[in-house]
């Protein structure tokens, strides 16, 4: 995308001088003047980056993007991680020996206040976690065995050695699904890791078992029939029995949700609109890895601010979302936050623990369904999951990595004194939450000073507001 961009924009000062000109009026006329100011700037340096004078566009990017709070500090209050006893403290070296002594002797006593203390006073030593999720297992505490190693993966997320001791854990639990995520995750976000191939693989492997183990349950209970009403017309007052929609699987399902759910929207039509979010949106899908979905990208007229991804990649954003974003950036930062939910299949697994599959051979408003996959209030685990490979993947497509960072700042300022924005209802948007995308940009050494993309998105807001006006 960007060196595309830039090949086109080589060569062209004098045009670019003069659009930029004719774009200053639209944005100074639709924003505050310190907003206003600002971005214009920040279109000013996106003309410079894709002149390929990068030096000068981050001055002005810096100009106007001041550091985050502690920037110059360190990114986590937890070291680099370590593998050496050696590299412990002495109380540390003490606590590990006195673990590793106690798994050996079978003494409870001396294997888990000696961990608790060691993952206290220093989290950075990697084989703690993987100790402790031993001792758990062996002693009867299985329930604890996958907690810690989430927590470890958490705290180290590019941890070979955590990641696969947590799918095995998953595996053994018969959590297919999580497994996959998990997975999944890791095969998105270190692409260039040697062990991103495997982890692609048993994320596919361990998808296919979850199938299975679904497809497994539904023939027990003898409820292969077919789906309760065509879903066409008015689906969503229809019923359908749900194991032959899941089935499907999640291109299946997300397909037949979508095209219901159409049915109670009001669409822009515009293809000037449609092909801007859907250029967008491919851009940072084409990087997510999951070549089996065929994404969607559907524009709602509606001005509250949301916007969410069903199982298979179908995509929905509120024309309210879109004029909520500053720039290309802030909106791609959106939709790849929720095309994250959808490659890591979150919507997927919340049917599979939602009372809905208590029985998958139940009949439940088509309705229902609708309404729980496009209005997931996900766990505080997928909301992380999708912060990290959104953030990634969007400074991998040569935006600004703050991108939704800045979106989710935005909502905050609308929060206040106002109704809460839909968005924010489902997707909480606190200090801390700002404060961890941060760390995720600094901690991986994401670009912030990269394209914004201010003015094609200024001009894409004033055509949309036209249409919406009229």
């Amino acid at each position: 995308m960007k060196k595309i961009r830039k090949l086109l924009w080589v060569g062209c000062g004098t045009f670019l001088f003069l659009s930029l000109n004719l774009l200053l009026p639209i944005i100074s006329s639709a924003q505050n003047p310190k907003t206003a100011n600002r971005l214009e700037i920040l279109a000013q340096a996106d003309e410079l980056y894709l002149a390929e004078n990068i030096a000068a566009a981050e001055k002005l990017y810096r100009q106007v993007k001041p550091p985050f709070a502690n920037e110059k500090a360190s990114v986590s209050s937890i070291d680099k991680p370590i593998t050496d006893p050696e590299q412990l403290s002495g109380a540390g070296r003490v606590y590990w020996r006195n673990a590793t002594e106690g798994m050996q002797q079978g003494l409870t006593s001396k294997i888990f206040v000696p961990l608790k203390m060691l993952l206290e006073k220093q989290p950075e030593f990697v084989p703690a976690y993987a100790l402790y999720a031993e001792a758990s297992k062996k002693y009867g505490n299985e329930k604890d065995v996958i907690p810690i190693l989430e927590k470890g993966v958490a705290t180290f997320p590019e941890s070979v050695e955590l990641n696969k001791a947590l799918i095995k854990a998953q595996e053994e639990a018969e959590q297919y699904l999580e497994a996959s995520i998990t997975a999944r995750q890791f095969a998105i976000v270190y692409p260039n890791s040697p062990e991103a191939a495997d982890f692609a693989n048993i994320a596919d492997k361990n998808f296919q078992r979850f199938r299975s183990k679904l497809n497994e349950q539904i023939i027990l209970q003898g409820i292969l029939g077919a789906t309760i009403g065509v879903l066409t017309g008015d689906a969503t007052n229809q019923a359908v029995r749900l194991a032959p929609l899941m089935l499907q699987g999640e291109s299946g399902m997300g397909a037949q949700v979508a095209a219901a759910y159409k049915q109670r929207l009001t669409l822009i039509e515009d293809p000037t609109i449609v092909e801007y979010v859907s250029r967008l949106g491919n851009d940072i899908a084409n990087l997510m890895g999951r070549k089996d979905f065929e994404y969607e990208f559907n524009v709602v007229k509606d001005d509250s601010i949301n916007a969410f991804a069903l199982p298979g990649g179908k995509v929905f954003v509120n024309t309210g979302a879109i004029m909520a974003a500053n720039s290309e950036a802030e909106l791609a930062g959106l939709l790849g936050h929720e095309i994250g939910h959808a490659v890591l299949s979150h919507g997927f697994q919340r049917i599979t623990n939602t009372n809905l599959v208590a029985n998958v051979g139940q009949i439940i408003p088509f309705g229902n369904l609708i309404s729980t996959l496009a209005i997931l209030d996900y766990s505080r685990e997928n909301e992380a999951q999708s912060d990290i490979i959104g953030t990634r993947v969007l400074s991998a497509a040569g935006y600004a990595a703050d991108g939704l960072r800045n979106f989710f700042v935005t909502m905050k300022q609308q929060e206040k004194g106002q109704k809460i924005p839909v968005y924010l209802r489902t997707h909480p948007t606190s200090d801390a939450r700002i404060r961890y995308l941060e760390e995720i940009i600094k901690g991986n050494g994401y670009n912030r000073y990269a394209f914004e993309g201010v003015k094609t998105h200024t001009e894409i807001k004033q055509k949309l507001r036209k249409i919406l006006e009229g």
